[in-house]
């Protein structure tokens, strides 16, 4: 856009290099005096104007956040209305966005009659010049945005390339001198940011072994790590995290919420599911599936004690990677994190150890002794003096992690529906001790029963089995309950139930196969029946119905003849042909009552084969 020749001040073209040469070196001067980027920029267009032919010159920032191109710093000697001139331009109409954009120069040979660049027009109008010249300082300022140099001159002239080299000659010496300058904060901050680090970690170190709370080491941990960071501790089933990592998709408040709600249960999974790395390498988290659009790499590192996963350290690393320092910092608070999960963890078994060998006690064969054993259950925060029930759990699957942190979680599930119950696992059992003031259960399993199941289900996938024993009133009460409730689970097994489950669920003649081995019971059924209901499938023979029908009528055969729609002597004849074909003999009472009985197994348990549907 360079306008016909209009004179420029200087003499030959040797004068003229021998100026530029020397305006260069007096300008690189001026610009490597400056320590920081404001200084730098206020020297350059100083140095342009007292050094150059041109009259006026500015540094214009690209801020495309706000569609604008910013003033940063200006040289206008001659001017006197200075405050009131304008000091940022539309970037739709500008061209500094251009000259950012394809990196190179625009020269407008006259400004004050160009219409291309509306707001060019405008400021030359007001401040009188006529010549302008746009340069890329391929270099940005402290908030990253690109940079342009503006030259104008208040006469017509005519850019020589010479004159272009120059120009540009100048912006790679201030883009080299910011570049220096970056370079060195970025050093110093680096340093100061080792220097409080150690700081930070030894501070860290200290508190882990001075017994401070896992909130106090997770608050410093955030403040050691600049990423938006998660910590889980499933020893105690909390989740630490203050700021979000997606702020224009949810706010710090939200997401404090959301971390102990919705993604609660699915951070838990991701991290007891996720190998140690060390941070090397970043893997996929996404929040979908809990309601927040999100998926991002993370650095994930499980913190295991023995083999177990005690917790978690989530980092959401701002630029998807961690640099050296972020990786060292982020491996201190690892150790320190596994440090005091450690101490919890250590507390938590002998605990639970402690717990352990008390039910122990209570359940020996020889009794107990009632006053030690109070004792040392008051000890441990369990009442044996005031009525409670035992409720335990049967035996399910898919413990990732280990069945600490689950004991964990249920253990605090049940201490929120009531604060005196405990969970013990004690030679393979795993039960609750819940006082209880009435001896009504149903209350107890509107609540703790009700979540425990969903809860497990949730986690595992399938519904949980767990036996509720009678109210215990003395310590010698709790072997009988815990006798009673392995019972119950046994009969659930044999009967495929699920949920809670009572005494009363189940008749008195269920109660008596308790003891029986499930698949004693099936053989039995299937030897006393298979080979009746055979013959009926393959001759379309109606003897399993008879049977059966003759000996819910009490063996009467009036009765059982008008309930099948047959004669009397159409059911002696088949009766006679059970006795023939397969020796049963049902004048014989043995037969009956062993018939009786695998008739009742099979309604109840579903063992041997189907029998057919009547016609």
């Amino acid at each position: 856009m360079r306008g016909p020749l209009a004179g420029r001040a200087g003499g030959s073209e040797g004068a003229v290099a021998f100026s530029h040469f020397k305006g260069t070196r007096e300008i690189a001067s001026l610009i490597n005096e400056g320590s920081d980027l404001q200084t730098i920029f206020e020297r350059v267009v100083v140095a342009i104007c007292g050094h150059t032919t041109w009259s006026r010159s500015g540094i214009m920032a690209v801020d495309r956040a706000s569609g604008y191109s910013v003033l940063v710093a200006r040289c206008e000697p001659q001017a006197s209305n200075e405050g009131d001139l304008p000091n940022r331009w539309l970037l739709a109409t500008s061209p500094s966005r251009i000259v950012a954009e394809t990196n190179q120069p625009i020269v407008i040979d006259d400004a004050q009659i160009r219409p291309e660049y509306p707001g060019y027009q405008a400021d030359a109008l007001a401040r009188g010049y006529h010549t302008a010249v746009i340069l890329p300082l391929r270099c940005t300022d402290e908030h990253d945005r690109p940079l342009v140099l503006s030259v104008n001159s208040e006469r017509k002239v005519f850019v020589t390339a010479e004159e272009e080299d120059f120009l540009l000659t100048i912006c790679h010496l201030v883009a080299i001198a910011v570049h220096k300058v970056k370079s060195l904060q970025e050093q110093q901050e680096m340093t100061a940011r080792l220097e409080r680090t150690l700081r930070v970690n030894s501070s860290l170190l200290e508190r882990v072994l001075g017994g401070s709370s896992m909130q106090t080491i997770a608050g410093i941990v955030e403040t050691l790590l600049q990423d938006e960071i998660v910590i889980l501790d499933f020893t105690t089933d909390n989740t630490y995290a203050n700021r979000s990592p997606t702020v224009e998709l949810i706010s710090d408040h939200e997401w404090r919420l959301a971390v102990k709600g919705p993604l609660a249960d699915l951070l838990a999974r991701f991290v007891q599911m996720s190998r140690p790395n060390n941070f090397r390498l970043p893997v996929s988290l996404d929040l979908r599936p809990a309601g927040i659009d999100l998926d991002c790499p993370v650095f994930v590192e499980p913190l295991q004690i023995d083999g177990e996963t005690a917790g978690g350290l989530i980092i959401f690393p701002r630029g998807g990677t961690l640099n050296g320092l972020d990786l060292l910092m982020a491996q201190e608070a690892k150790l320190s994190l596994s440090a005091q999960l450690m101490r919890t963890h250590i507390d938590l078994r002998r605990h639970e150890g402690a717990l352990s060998e008390l039910f122990s006690r209570l359940f020996e064969a020889d009794g107990v002794d009632s006053r030690e054993t109070c004792s040392r259950a008051s000890r441990l925060g369990v009442d044996l003096n005031s009525p409670a029930r035992l409720l335990m759990l049967g035996e399910f699957t898919g413990h990732e992690g280990g069945l600490g942190p689950l004991v964990r979680s249920l253990a605090r599930m049940a201490q929120g529906a009531n604060s005196r119950a405990v969970l013990v696992e004690q030679s393979g059992d795993l039960f609750f001790h819940l006082p209880s003031d009435s001896d009504d259960p149903q209350r107890l399993l509107a609540t703790l029963g009700r979540q425990l199941t969903d809860m497990l289900r949730w986690r595992h996938g399938e519904s949980p089995v767990m036996a509720l024993g009678p109210v215990c009133r003395r310590p010698e009460d709790y072997r009988a309950a815990r006798d009673h409730c392995r019972r119950l689970l046994s009969l659930a097994r044999l009967f495929g139930r699920r949920g809670i489950v009572k005494l009363e669920d189940f008749g008195p003649f269920a109660v008596l196969l308790s003891a029986v081995d499930p698949t004693a019971v099936r053989a039995f059924v299937g030897d006393m029946l298979s080979r009746v209901e055979a013959y009926d499938r393959e001759h379309g023979g109606d003897l399993t119905r008879t049977t059966s029908a003759f000996l819910e009528r009490g063996y009467r055969y009036q009765a059982t003849a008008d309930s099948l729609g047959i004669h009397v002597s159409t059911l002696r004849y088949r009766l006679g042909r059970l006795n023939e074909l397969f020796g049963l003999d049902l004048e014989d009472p043995q037969t009956r009552f062993a018939l009786s009985l695998a008739f009742h197994l099979k309604s109840m348990t579903g063992a041997g084969s189907t029998v057919p549907e009547a016609e």
